[in-house]
């Protein structure tokens, strides 16, 4: 779903709809069983619930604040995945079982699936993975240098 909003401090995105006070916001709503068969307005209303928990000073549940000037509710059953029980093994670590190899993105195990989220968490998750094996490969190779000391 995509709104935009009249009073919020929300960075402005869309060139087509710039004015100098409205800012968009885009929202995603999972697991999508609970909300594909619901109404636009039943969507808009837990929206706006919702912000209003997070965004207290800026937007309330009844617009009395922040205001929807334009909306549109795209449903797209198959566009989120959806967490089964046990299948956290399946999802691959940033730190590959090759050496030297890390990957990092949505698809990787992190908290929030499949999300733009979780790519950024699971970049953060991938950089912390090298400079771990980084310090224990520069610890390692003090103790070889040490080694070589003293054997001679």
């Amino acid at each position: 779903m995509a709104a935009l909003w009249k009073g919020t401090s929300m960075s402005q995105q869309c060139q087509e709809y710039y004015d100098p006070d409205p800012s968009m916001l885009e929202l995603v709503f999972a697991p999508v069983v609970k909300w594909i068969a619901r109404s636009d307005k039943d969507i808009i209303d837990a929206t706006m619930g919702e912000l209003a928990k997070l965004f207290p000073d800026k937007i309330a549940a009844d617009q009395s604040k922040a205001k929807i000037l334009k909306y549109h509710v795209v449903k797209t059953p198959r566009s989120v995945y959806k967490t089964l029980p046990n299948c956290e093994p399946c999802w691959p670590l940033q730190r590959s079982p090759i050496n030297n190899f890390y990957m990092a993105g949505d698809f990787m195990k992190e908290k929030y699936l499949t999300s733009m989220e979780g790519a950024v968490l699971s970049g953060k998750l991938c950089a912390k993975a090298i400079v771990q094996d980084c310090e224990e490969l520069a610890l390692k190779s003090k103790d070889v240098g040490k080694a070589a000391a003293l054997v001679q």
